[in-house]
């Protein structure tokens, strides 16, 4: 059995509000478009589990019911333990889930949450959408630059108004740059002449 609350990272009496934030703050490592590790799904399932129970009175209350249950039984066989000695059989408290040490290994999905994501990984994942972005920027650069230049010299809106066109080239040259794969295009044109040659 998971303790809830630890897994959220959370006091047993916390507030709705706390319930929610800790769920925020904990999927944002743990799920697995953020999350790189090969166990990311079942942390993220067991995370949702927590959120789901505590948000629920009833499962709350049996959740509760549950670890007041266990504490007891893990209390009384320390008593055993040190009355007794470690030779009595079952005098220690065993949790009957395997995974029990699963839901305090948050240490190493932590990590895997923060690997640097570089522009290959991106690529690599959906090389359509990765260029769609760069070529929807340059279009929408390309509409800046065109309407502020045209509008200003139609006298639609004051001169200073043609500044903004700046950010239409700035939106294309780095729409360029991405689809290019970060090289200028005197770059490739010299790389396309080598060839040639």
């Amino acid at each position: 059995m998971y303790d809830y609350y630890k897994i959220l990272n959370i006091p047993r009496n916390a507030s709705v509000d706390e319930i929610k934030r800790a769920y925020r703050n904990k999927a944002k490592t743990v799920h697995p478009d953020v999350n790189n590790s090969p166990k990311a799904s079942e942390f993220f399932t067991i995370v949702n589990e927590a959120y789901e129970t505590l948000l629920d009175d009833k499962k709350r209350y049996l959740h509760d019911a549950k670890l007041n249950y266990a504490d007891i039984t893990k209390a009384n066989a320390e008593k055993k333990k040190n009355y007794y000695g470690s030779s009595v059989k079952n005098d220690t408290y065993t949790n009957t889930n395997k995974n029990s040490t699963f839901q305090y290994d948050w240490h190493s999905i932590k990590k895997a949450a923060y690997k640097f994501k570089d522009d290959n990984y991106y690529f690599k994942r959906s090389p359509v959408m990765y260029n769609a972005l760069f070529v929807s920027g340059m279009f929408l650069g390309f509409l800046i630059a065109i309407v502020t230049i045209v509008g200003t010299l139609k006298d639609y809106w004051p001169v200073p108004f043609i500044l903004i066109a700046v950010i239409g080239f700035i939106l294309i040259q780095q729409g360029w740059k991405g689809i290019m794969g970060k090289q200028t295009f005197l770059d490739n044109i010299k790389k396309w002449l080598k060839k040639k040659k």
